[in-house]
């Protein structure tokens, strides 16, 4: 409950909201919060961390039966991409940009950004088409996370092409 309401919390003000705000928006005492995080540094550590769980997750839910070369690659496209799942992409991207200026959580981005690079390299892809697909739907969520997101149909071209790179013999 605490972890969900620093989300919305830190989505809508930033990093410098405080423990007072996360408590409101949770429905607590700020000293509840506090029994649960000994700061706000530990409460944005901990949200950072749970927000990258989150989404690891999700792919990993998404992962095809099998183990076909892309499927990896296949299922971070479709949770990234298939419905409005764009908008949460941008929202966990901006979130996690505002809460990078906490001690702990740069570690904690560059520990998840290497492990993808790791699980993406199992997948069986080319760097190449791996770098492609990564950026172009962090590319895409920041476009939401700024008001310019694309409109549907830019959407499904772009899932359409990521997942035809993500299949090896498509092209």
């Amino acid at each position: 409950m605490i972890l969900d309401a620093a989300r919305g919390v830190v989505v809508t003000q930033g990093a410098r909201a405080t423990l007072d705000d996360v408590a409101a928006a949770a429905g607590m005492t700020r000293g509840a919060v506090i029994y649960h995080y000994s700061s706000k540094n530990a409460l944005w550590v901990s949200l950072a961390r749970d927000v990258l769980a989150q989404f690891h997750q999700k792919v990993h839910d998404n992962v095809e039966d099998g183990q076909t070369s892309g499927s990896l690659a296949r299922a971070f496209i479709r949770a990234s991409l298939e419905g409005s799942q764009i908008d949460a992409v941008g929202e966990r991207l901006f979130l996690l940009s505002a809460l990078a200026v906490t001690p702990g959580v740069p570690e904690i981005l560059a520990e998840d950004g290497a492990r993808w690079k790791a699980e993406m390299a199992e997948d069986g892809l080319s760097v190449g088409a791996r770098n492609v697909i990564l950026n172009a739907v962090d590319g895409a969520g920041l476009m939401t996370g700024w008001g310019l997101k694309p409109d549907r149909a830019e959407l499904v071209a772009l899932r359409t092409e990521l997942e035809r790179l993500a299949t090896p013999g498509s092209y």
